[in-house]
């Protein structure tokens, strides 16, 4: 889902539910309380299925109240009456809609990168050139990832042990929205081919844990494929795993930069 619409467009419902539900007579605050749980629970429900991120849910979390309490306050006063709101809960108000829009806008570059016409405005020598300016996500610092080094070279010993080549192909094809075929090719010393293997495939984001693969068929002697697509903009890794010499090989490769 769009991150604009899902944001702006969720805040405009949010407004819409408050409208209709003062108009079958709920009182101010129970019209408030549906209009933002509403939009709310649909979000988490689609966020639960299709996991964007926590800063993404934050943001959404945080911005459908927000239009409801600013409603709740706006229209606090019976009708008839002089509207009048006290200046604190109108700058409270307004600081978390100033927030909603500006990490909005953060969350949406980093995941869709600057729009061409403002990148060349506000990046140096950008007039003419492809821009990637989607930020890849973060980078995991621990204990496993001080292992990355030493983990590449068991890798490469256990395919070496067991004389396999290792060949992957489709995973620059790969794209948002339309389904792309990666392939696999494991083969022998001799040029054989590895049957019978399990390889599965996934993609995830950068420092982010790896959801568990979906299997690739294998159609012919050692050629394994799966149909796939990126979720959404920016940068994925594709992970690719099978075992090899009793150990478990997971190749990494990032893609996509739309």
């Amino acid at each position: 889902m769009n991150l604009l619409i899902s944001i702006f467009g969720g805040m405009l419902l949010t407004a819409l539910l408050y409208g209709v539900a003062r108009l079958i007579k709920l009182s101010n605050f129970w019209a408030a309380v549906a209009a933002a749980g509403f939009p709310g629970a649909a979000y988490l429900f689609y966020a639960g299925a299709n996991w964007p991120g926590l800063d993404v849910v934050t943001l959404h979390v945080v911005a459908y109240p927000t239009v409801a309490m600013l409603l709740f306050q706006l229209y606090e006063n019976k009708p008839g009456k002089e509207l009048h709101v006290h200046w604190v809960p109108k700058l409270l108000i307004g600081f978390f809609v100033v927030i909603t829009v500006v990490l909005g806008g953060f969350v949406y570059v980093a995941g869709h990168g600057l729009p061409p016409a403002l990148a060349e405005r506000l990046l140096p020598n950008a007039k003419g050139k492809t821009l990637y300016t989607g930020f890849a996500g973060v980078v995991e610092h621990g204990e496993e990832a001080a292992k990355s080094i030493a983990q590449q070279r068991n890798i490469e010993a256990s395919l070496a042990r067991v004389g396999w080549n290792v060949e992957v192909t489709g995973l620059d094809g790969l794209s948002r929205g339309r389904a792309s075929e990666v392939s696999v090719l494991l083969r022998k010393a001799d040029g054989g081919g590895v049957s019978g293997q399990q390889v599965s495939f996934a993609l995830a984001r950068h420092g982010q844990a790896v959801p568990t693969g979906q299997p690739m068929r294998e159609i012919g002697d050692g050629d394994y494929r799966v149909s796939a697509a990126l979720p959404a903009s920016g940068a994925w890794l594709a992970t690719i795993s099978f075992t090899a010499d009793g150990r478990r090989i997971v190749l990494e490769h990032g893609v996509g930069h739309e």
